[in-house]
């Protein structure tokens, strides 16, 4: 899996997690816990809040399918969403753990989305 095989939305909203995940590990979370995002709701109300929720829904299940994110649903919504190891190391390669590569290629794939 490229970053180019997906969609801007799915490309921001990985590299927005990601950030969340090195900045977890930084403060000393396990891997275990700064992976975990809870719930699609809870992901949409804490680092997506801009967007609507289906959006947000949608996008998950696009990184899903790419095996970008472990998921486990329940009563048609993402119930339980993990960074995967896929992704981690897909995005360890890009930007080499380097907050401020991540948040540069951010906010140039945010102006690309339209909505």
């Amino acid at each position: 899996m490229q970053l180019d095989e997906l969609t801007n939305d799915a490309k921001f909203l990985l590299s927005v997690m990601y950030k969340q995940y090195i900045s977890d590990r930084k403060s000393g979370h396990t891997k275990r816990e700064a992976k975990f995002f809870g719930s699609e709701i809870r992901t949409h109300d804490t680092l997506m809040s801009e967007w609507e929720q289906d959006d947000v829904h949608e996008t998950i299940n696009e990184l899903s399918r790419n095996k970008l994110l472990d998921v486990i649903y329940g009563n048609d919504e993402a119930a339980i969403v993990n960074l995967s190891t896929n992704a981690i190391v897909l995005m360890e390669h890009k930007f080499q753990d380097k907050v401020d590569s991540i948040l540069n290629y951010a906010t140039k794939i945010k102006t690309l989305i339209t909505f």
